[in-house]
């Protein structure tokens, strides 16, 4: 899984989730001392630059994360390429990646990803709390995506 050098995050409208695992799989690679990954996010459909959802700016701010920047782009086809992974959090942005752009490739949801399986949704309408539970199992899967990202680069002694 090595030959990734560029992850992108993919939600609806860019809002939401991607802008959270973005910063935070950046937070963990900066922890962690691992340079030569790319990180950003993209939406679906963004028709202006919105910055984040509240209650996610307002997470990733408790942890330390700045999201206050943060402004949506939308996936425009020209991010595709062999090094580049593309990790949406459920079945129906994948597919709609899959629809819109012929040229494809590397889209996956996280979680199946990391070899697991459900989607991962924000409770739209829903409470901090119900938040910070989604958020919760974003920042866990993002470890098992950093682990799987950097396996077997560890064993030859080459950073990532």
């Amino acid at each position: 899984m090595s030959r990734f050098r560029t992850i992108i995050f993919l939600d609806e409208e860019g809002t939401g989730l991607s802008p959270y695992a973005d910063i935070l799989l950046k937070w963990k690679l900066w922890d962690r001392g691992i340079d030569g990954l790319e990180v950003s996010s993209r939406g679906n459909v963004v028709l202006f630059e919105e910055p984040a959802n509240q209650k996610i700016a307002e997470l990733a701010r408790m942890k330390g994360l700045p999201l206050e920047d943060y402004r949506a782009r939308e996936l425009d086809g020209t991010e595709f390429a062999d090094n580049t992974l593309i990790l949406t959090f459920n079945a129906e942005s994948k597919q709609k990646v899959y629809d819109r752009f012929p040229n494809a490739m590397n889209v996956y949801m996280l979680r199946e990803f990391v070899g697991e399986s459900g989607d991962i949704r924000l409770p739209l309408g829903g409470t901090i709390e119900e938040y910070n539970n989604v958020c919760g199992v974003v920042d866990r899967v993002t470890d098992s995506l950093l682990e799987k990202l950097t396996e077997g680069r560890k064993s030859e002694g080459m950073e990532l």
